[in-house]
């Protein structure tokens, strides 16, 4: 079945940054991206004055990045759309990456003195996010998560790197209709209140920023541990769960047009659709070889943690991913 509860105006396409191509100009033609990333805006014009005023209209690329824990599901495909058109340096938590630079994120003396070699923006995706480990191991849920963002903010301090960390929507409760910025955090489970603790530390440092984001879908180089889900015949998928899934390869583009701002920012899909819909719409257009089967939250691991209705929108600012058909097209997949 196929949710048409988008909660959002229409939408107009417009390209992330690409070489030294300006933002504007590509908003105005509202030509799709040649990137296959689906990074869309919900209104042409007054997407045009966001811009304007918000992030001084538009930015040219070609910034020095760090990304902490680039082998990760989310890190990979950062590392690979940002590389693209900026000079990207990636860590991994071991050496089986060769093109990343062995990091071990408890090393505080480390990631400290890798943080201060000139980044301009410095990517924090790495970190504990299962919520069952994250409840089983709480101090190392909070070494990974929040202990390593005061390391990297202390290493920043004093000059002008930028540091971007990447939260979630599990510091909410699930009980309203949707969440914004301005709705306070109310998590439920260990991940949810390390990432509240972090974006606290974020919120402090003044200049930085955290990006809430939702589950997130897509294929991943070196971790792809999304469509691992689709490898037995049968996938479990809840259809009490409620989310704004988010294709990964619209994510990069995402952040190259938010991080200039501070503070906390929302970054989500454009479609509300249950963790059923999601999966079993991919796995359909995508001719996976199982079969996906309906579940309820309570019936899963850990369900009992995982908050029932995450829709992530926001007060300050009008871009979105992709829908799941959107995306399935740039997947090779059959939209539904």
């Amino acid at each position: 079945m196929k949710t048409q509860e988008t909660g959002s105006p229409t939408r107009r396409h417009f390209r992330p940054l690409r070489g030294a191509q300006w933002v504007l100009p590509s908003l105005i033609s509202c030509r799709p991206s040649t990137r296959g990333l689906g990074l869309f805006a919900y209104g042409l014009a007054e997407t045009a004055t966001w811009f304007a005023e918000n992030l001084g209209g538009a930015r040219l690329a070609g910034v020095r990045v760090l990304i902490v824990g680039a082998s990760g599901l989310v890190g990979g495909v950062l590392w690979t759309e940002l590389s693209r058109s900026h000079d990207v340096v990636g860590t991994c938590h071991s050496a089986g990456v060769p093109q990343l630079v062995p990091l071990d994120l408890q090393d505080e003396k480390a990631l400290a003195r890798l943080a201060r070699d000139g980044f301009d923006v410095v990517i924090h995706c790495a970190g504990l996010v299962e919520i069952a480990a994250a409840e089983a191991h709480p101090d190392l849920a909070w070494a990974l998560n929040v202990r390593s963002v005061e390391v990297l903010l202390d290493a920043l301090e004093g000059g002008s790197g930028k540091l971007v960390v990447l939260s979630s929507d599990n510091v909410f409760d699930g009980t309203r209709d949707s969440y914004t910025e301005d709705d306070p955090p109310s998590p439920i489970n260990t991940y949810g209140r390390t990432k509240v603790a972090a974006e606290s530390s974020i919120i402090a440092g003044g200049r930085h920023l955290a990006v809430r984001i939702p589950i997130v879908y897509g294929r991943s180089p070196w971790a792809d541990r999304f469509f691992a889900r689709f490898a037995r015949p049968e996938t479990p998928a809840q259809v009490d769960v409620v989310c704004t899934p988010l294709y990964l390869p619209s994510l990069a583009g995402g952040l190259e047009q938010l991080w200039d701002l501070a503070g906390v920012v929302h970054f989500a899909g454009a479609e509300v659709l249950t963790r059923f819909e999601l999966m079993s719409r991919l796995a359909s257009g995508l001719g996976l070889p199982t079969t996906v089967v309906p579940v309820r939250n309570d019936e899963t691991p850990g369900g009992s943690l995982r908050p029932r209705r995450l829709v992530l929108r926001s007060s300050r600012h009008r871009l979105a991913g992709p829908t799941l058909d959107e995306a399935l097209a740039a997947m090779g997949g059959t939209p539904s």
